[in-house]
């Protein structure tokens, strides 16, 4: 009975560590293999309390107009993939679909949709009383840890005159920070 409890305890620390380590590699493989692109960041909070040191920040490319949605409206909380066009030194935003586009040459990010889009009780038909809004689609690299100390005394808002983030992209759309720049400087 003490060996199948050992044996039960093995395998489970096991398989924390299998999965730790599954999640590593799938990140190092998008920074390896994945398409890397400027996007233009507006950081929002240097700190918190419990996690440390890190900022939050939005994209240009957050808060979309509803007119770049491609087929039907989409609700809070759907997954929508937007499509990326580069425009100088950066990335926008083409268009918005809510199934997967095709197409090799497409470069696309995958994201939800946190605000703007058909409350869940909404029909689609009642799509035309948001036209003219805007959608705030949340990508999950959002966020981005800093050595300890390194977020205290800097005024985030004065330097956004050239401040983007580097993000690796693979072709599902998943991304991952790569590096922010503040001023036009690798940070921190």
């Amino acid at each position: 009975m003490a060996i199948a409890k050992r044996t039960r305890f093995i395998m489970a620390i096991t398989l924390q560590i299998a999965v730790i380590f599954t999640m590593i590699a799938y990140k190092v493989s998008i920074l390896r293999g994945g398409a890397e692109v400027l996007l233009k960041i507006e950081p929002l909070d240097p700190r918190d309390m419990l996690r440390g040191d890190y900022i939050t920040f939005q994209y240009a490319i957050s808060n979309l107009d509803q007119g770049l949605l491609q087929g039907t409206p989409v609700r809070n909380g759907d997954t929508v993939y937007v499509t990326l066009l580069e425009s100088g030194k950066f990335w926008t935003a083409y268009t918005v679909h809510s199934t997967k586009p095709q197409g090799d040459a497409l470069l696309f990010l995958k994201g939800k949709v946190a605000s703007g889009g058909l409350a869940s009780g909404a029909s689609p038909a009642d799509s035309h009383l948001a036209r003219g809004s805007r959608i705030h689609v949340v990508y999950g690299i959002e966020e981005y840890f800093i050595p300890e100390g390194k977020g205290r005394g800097i005024n985030l808002r004065g330097i956004m005159n050239e401040s983007f983030a580097r993000v690796a992209i693979d072709r599902n759309g998943k991304a991952v920070l790569r590096q922010i720049h503040l001023d036009g400087k690798p940070w921190p």
